[in-house]
């Protein structure tokens, strides 16, 4: 609560594209969202995107970000693309294609409906890698600041946490998510 306030993430009357997957990250993100929309009076409407790579696994995700969704009364745009296909359209890696396809379904879904910001479920692991990542391409300096916590319509409101934090979140709420063996 105390970092969005402080980065001015979220003002009352806000409608907040909400990236889901099911994974642990963005479960605990919809949860606290949840938990601060009490506070902060803002809508929120869940993106998930199936990408077509893992079959069944892919499909149990979508299956409970839906059910989740459902019973707590969020709605849930659900985008089904082949990113194997697309990325061999676009001449981009399954990794590049699958973002622009995510990329893709928050604009579509903040145009729909009347979306204000785009929360993703970034962390601070995440910002640590990205700046390993662009220090080992060679980046200039605004490539070793890591991830932004507001970037244009993007928020990261989990970004000061760490991935041990947000699975203890998870445990002790005793909210369950999807393990994708593909991140492993």
């Amino acid at each position: 609560e105390q970092y969005v306030a402080k980065r001015n993430m979220i003002q009352k009357g806000d409608k907040l594209v909400v990236g889901v997957s099911g994974g642990a990250d963005s479960i605990c993100l919809l949860f606290v969202l949840m938990e601060l929309q009490k506070k902060l009076a803002f809508e929120m409407v869940v993106v998930h995107v199936n990408h077509g790579l893992r079959g069944e696994s892919a499909d149990a995700d979508e299956a409970y970000v839906r059910k989740v969704c459902k019973e707590h009364g969020i709605t849930c745009e659900v985008y089904r693309e082949n990113v194997d296909l697309i990325a061999k359209e676009r001449k981009q890696s399954t990794e590049e294609a699958g973002r622009d396809v995510r990329r893709e379904a928050f604009g579509h879904t903040m145009e729909k409906h009347g979306g204000t910001k785009i929360a993703l479920a970034h962390h601070m692991n995440d910002s640590v890698e990205t700046f390993f990542m662009n220090l080992a391409r060679g980046t200039g300096i605004k490539g070793l600041g890591g991830i932004r916590p507001v970037f244009g319509a993007y928020i990261r409101p989990l970004l000061c946490l760490t991935r041990t934090e947000i699975e203890a979140y998870l445990k002790e709420q005793k909210i369950l998510y999807c393990e994708d063996a593909t991140n492993a």
